[in-house]
């Protein structure tokens, strides 16, 4: 059975608890985590956003596998079951997450990766004056491609291991200069589909992904507490098994549709 709510109610609620204007096009933000953004900052808006993006990490492997997961879930307050959109396909998810408009809207309807042309949450960002740092594993990566051109700071890094990546975002957290970061690990992603999704190889990336968010929000209670900070541990869509012992998505099934979205508002210190 699909989530009720889609990953296009998720770009409204980040802008929402940012205080600025959602994108041109993007539904309506997702209640569920707008209740939750007033309550954790008492009415109060968040100053900073980091996004953890890891791919392809769906709901069901969060469900079967909590322990890979305890690193992640020990520090947050909410999850959020999200559907994502068809074709369940990284570009295609990815511009709908930033967006928050179905891929008929945006543009991306398959797996290509052109500069989106679309209104983003980067452009609304930008329009706001906040700071931005986008930082990726993989140049050629969906993520490294589709939100080019924009006004924001770009790190790219030439393969999918997780450390140039994760201590760029560690450097940053540290200088505090920058308003939203969003990181994206292609990891679990490239290892899946070559060994499938349980292989201990694609499980044991999983956990890393778990253990670089644990120590993000680790990083973010020391070095951002004068800041009302929104973090989440947000993925694109899920991934199923197929013949020959790989990894697949982009099909319309509740293995690759279904995700979980993990959030934890951390108020500024008094």
């Amino acid at each position: 059975m699909k989530n009720n709510d889609s990953l296009d109610t998720l770009c409204a609620a980040l802008a929402y608890a940012l205080g600025i204007e959602a994108p041109k096009y993007a539904a309506p933000a997702n209640k569920t985590l707008c209740g939750y953004i007033d309550e954790v900052f008492g009415g109060e808006k968040a100053d900073r956003l980091f996004m953890y993006n890891p791919d392809a990490v769906a709901e069901w492997l969060y469900e079967k596998y909590p322990e890979l997961f305890s690193a992640a879930k020990s520090r947050i307050d909410l999850e959020l079951p999200l559907a994502t959109v068809m074709p369940s396909v990284t570009p295609v998810c990815f511009a709908t997450m930033y967006t928050g408009a179905q891929p008929d809207v945006h543009g991306i309807c398959k797996y290509e990766k052109p500069v989106l042309k679309t209104d983003t949450l980067f452009d609304a960002l930008v329009r706001a004056g906040k700071r931005v740092a986008l930082i990726s594993t993989y140049t050629v990566c969906s993520v490294s491609k589709i939100f080019l051109e924009r006004e924001i700071d770009y790190f790219f890094f030439d393969d999918s291991y997780l450390e140039g990546a994760n201590a760029k975002a560690a450097e940053l957290i540290m200088s505090d200069e920058y308003d939203v970061i969003v990181l994206y690990n292609g990891n679990y992603d490239d290892v899946m589909h070559k060994n499938g999704p349980e292989s201990a190889r694609s499980l044991s990336e999983l956990r890393l992904n778990a253990h670089a968010f644990g120590t993000i929000c680790e990083m973010i209670k020391t070095h951002w507490k004068n800041h009302n900070t929104l973090v989440g541990f947000a993925m694109d869509h899920g991934c199923h098994e197929i013949d020959g012992n790989s990894g697949s998505h982009g099909l319309d099934m509740d293995e690759d549709i279904n995700i979980m979205h993990l959030y934890k508002g951390y108020k500024r210190s008094e």
